[in-house]
């Protein structure tokens, strides 16, 4: 199997890891159990980080740059710049909200944030959706040969 091909694989299968946290994040809001939804969100914006920054950015800086730089309208660097912007406008926004909640047990601190998590999680499933879509345009004819 192709090394590239593995890694992409990896992290594909760790954000739907974190697909699942936020979802499972999302049924404890449901049920009220706001203190684990907030540890269920935390974990997946913990998870989502530290995939971005060993695996995503390195990625992107050296294979996809230089796609971008040569032919910038071509759909893989649209793609990649798309998911790139989405991704990172979602990592700030995680950040922001899990750091303002810092594990308190009050809702004080979250509530007023409630539309900016949706917007957050609208960002991210969109990056998310992005990134599989490249993901298929990268390795499309490895997958399928």
């Amino acid at each position: 199997m192709d090394y590239y091909l593995l890694v992409a694989s990896l992290t594909l299968l760790l954000q739907l890891a974190v697909f699942l946290i936020v979802v499972c994040g999302f049924l404890f809001k449901k049920g009220l159990k706001f203190r684990a939804h907030g540890l269920a969100m935390t974990t997946g914006a913990v998870l989502h980080i530290v995939a971005i920054a060993v695996i995503m950015v390195p990625s992107f800086v050296e294979g996809l740059v230089p796609i971008i730089a040569k032919t910038p309208v071509r759909v893989i660097s649209l793609l990649a710049s798309f998911h790139a912007a989405f991704g990172s406008t979602a990592a700030v926004l995680m950040v922001w909200i899990v750091g303002s909640w810092r594990l308190r047990r009050s809702l004080q601190f979250c509530a007023p944030k409630r539309r900016w998590m949706r917007v957050t999680l609208w960002v991210w499933f969109s990056s998310l959706v992005l990134g599989f879509l490249l993901y298929l345009t990268l390795f499309w004819s490895l997958l399928f040969r």
